[in-house]
Formats: structure tokens, C-alpha cells, sequence
């Protein structure tokens, strides 16, 4: 079960704007070089032979066709040399390109016996969110490579000396995030500074503007995404880098880049900094904006941890997707 609880964290993302504290590392590790991109995914004759029954809000069962090899009678899962994925039922959202955000119900069976090794409960109650990657868990992101938001599938990987048997995987794939901002790029705003990406991630970085900061509050659109506009009290995932004017802006004192996974909050006064809110109402999924907090839309005279009082604060943020 260790392998499962590795994999799969199903675990609530924590709104840290709530609570700003300093834990990124003081260079931006988006420009160390460009990210590994997840290979699309691979069927097989062994994954094709196993049958899955999906009913409405239960785990799915599996059945295996036995194989005769050589004088045994084996599951034709023992067989397979790398990983196969088979599309049970295709969704009609985004596609998962890899490098992003998934929320997914799970189940995880034993490729021999077809036995329940650990799920989530296909209701709606305790989905997983994960974000899958070509560094960190390049064979689950390459098993899901090019299937679409909303499909049913499953995979099955080879065995390995930590791993025997080889593991079949049905997975319900319910949400597919952006990586990063996606929309048309706008032109710069001036008062504001400006903003580099990394070429393959989109992680953004300041460049030291040459003037004071604005003394109220101010935006600008970036990208314009073109998706769903966020309304006070949405659920929304994003990614964001947060700056105080008047360092040097190569050291930021939070970041969900840095952190390794977008943060999901709800767009409310009651739970962040005003604004944060203020920066993102109005804008639409797919979107990046840059805002400028003096102190009154910030943490004001008191600051907050290592945020000095009266500290004006520059926010970069993708919003991903709208949570229903």
C-alpha cells in the first residue's frame, strides 16, 4: 500500500495566500532548463484481452482473460514489457499533455489476480489531485499522455523488481488542469513590470523595473485565457508567484511553482488577502495576470511573517481551471 499512498495523494490543496510564509528557493528553478515532455500513451494485445465493468458511483471490477504460456496458465498481464493503456470510455474535454494537474478517481488491482489492492470510492467523495510529470512519476504521465478529460481507462505496468507482479490501474480521469497560461499574449502595461516565462513551462519571473511602486491597487492581463470568467466564491486552481516591491525580485517569498503543485482556494475575503481576490475576479481560465498590492490590499502595517509592514506586494498568476 506504500506504492498507492506515493502515487495517489489525495489531499485537500491549501489556500497558503491565507498565511504567506517564505519557503522558495532564491533562484527560479524554471530557468534551469526546459522541462522533459510525457510520451503519449501505448496500447498492447495484453491490456486489450482485460475486461472492466464500470457501474455508477462503485469501483469497477476487472476480469482476465487466462493466457497458456509454455505449460502454465498465466494472466496475460505477466507478459507485458512496458506499460500498455486501453481507453475504455473517452471523455471529450481537454487532453492530458502531461506536466499538469489531474483530479482522478483510482483503483489499483493485482495484474495476476485481478484483487482490489487499495481505491478511491468512484463517488464523487474522495478523489485524488495529482500533478504527473515527465521527472518525478514519468510512467504514470506517459500512461496518460493524450487522454482526454472525462475518459474512463486503464494501464497496466510491467513487472519490476519492486513490483513483481506488475499493477493494473482504472482510472476516472475527472479533471484535466492547465499547466500554465495559455491565451493570447497582451502587451505590456506600463507602471507594471515586466514579465519573462520559461520556455517550456511557463514560470514566470520579474524583471527590476526602473520606477516606484504604484501606490494603488493595480492589474493587468498578461494572457487572455479563453475560458470560464471566476466570480467571487468560485473554487479555482492556480498558479502564482508572489514578490515584494523593492527587492530583488529573484527571490520570491512564495510560490506555488516552487512549491511543486498549483494551490486551490475559494476567491473570498473571509480566506485571502483582498487583494488576491481583487486580481482575480474577472479573469477567465487560461488567463495570467500581474497585480501591484500596496499594503491596505495586502497585510498592511503588521505584514506577515517575513513580509515586513506597509510592504507593497507584485503578484504573477495563471488561473488553471474552475473547480465545480
Amino acid at each position: 500500500m506504500s506504492k498507492l499512498k506515493a502515487i495517489f495523494i489525495s489531499a485537500a490543496l491549501v489556500a497558503v495566500l491565507a498565511g504567506c510564509t517564505s519557503n522558495a528557493s532564491p533562484t527560479m528553478r524554471a530557468f534551469e532548463g526546459l522541462t522533459p515532455s510525457c510520451e503519449t500513451y501505448k496500447g498492447g494485445s495484453e491490456i486489450d484481452s482485460v475486461k472492466v465493468t464500470a457501474t455508477k458511483d462503485k469501483v469497477p471490477t476487472v476480469e482476465f482473460v487466462t493466457q497458456q504460456v509454455g505449460s502454465s496458465i498465466k494472466a496475460p498481464l505477466a507478459t507485458i514489457k512496458q506499460t500498455q493503456t486501453k481507453v475504455i470510455r473517452e471523455g471529450s474535454g481537454p487532453t492530458f499533455t502531461g506536466n499538469s494537474l489531474v483530479a482522478l478517481e483510482y483503483a489499483v488491482y493485482s495484474s495476476s489476480t485481478g484483487t482490489v489492492l487499495g481505491s478511491s470510492q468512484f463517488n464523487g467523495t474522495d478523489p485524488a489531485a495529482q500533478v504527473f510529470d515527465a521527472t518525478n512519476s514519468k510512467l504514470y504521465c506517459d500512461a496518460l499522455s493524450g487522454v482526454k478529460e472525462g475518459s474512463l481507462v486503464i494501464f497496466a505496468t510491467a513487472p519490476t523488481e519492486d513490483d513483481p507482479e506488475g499493477s493494473l490501474f482504472v482510472i476516472d480521469l475527472k479533471k484535466v488542469y492547465l499547466p500554465h497560461a495559455n491565451g493570447d499574449v497582451q502587451s505590456p502595461e506600463a507602471g507594471l513590470p515586466a514579465v519573462v516565462r520559461a520556455p517550456k513551462t511557463g514560470q514566470p519571473g520579474l524583471i527590476q523595473p526602473n520606477f516606484s511602486a504604484p501606490t494603488e491597487f493595480r492589474k493587468a492581463v498578461l494572457i487572455q485565457g479563453k475560458g470560464e470568467t471566476v466570480k467571487a466564491g468560485d473554487s479555482v486552481t492556480v498558479h502564482y508567484t508572489g514578490w515584494i516591491w523593492g527587492s530583488t525580485f529573484e527571490a520570491p517569498f512564495d510560490s506555488s511553482w516552487n512549491n511543486g503543485t498549483p494551490a486551490t482556494f475559494n476567491v473570498s475575503k473571509s480566506g485571502l488577502i483582498s487583494g488576491f481576490v481583487k486580481a482575480l475576479e474577472g479573469a477567465t481560465v487560461g488567463s495570467q495576470i500581474i497585480a501591484s498590492l500596496p499594503p491596505a490590499d495586502g497585510y498592511g502595517p503588521e505584514g506577515n511573517g517575513t513580509i515586513p509592514g506597509n510592504s507593497t506586494l507584485v503578484f504573477v498568476i495563471d488561473v488553471l481551471g474552475i473547480n465545480k
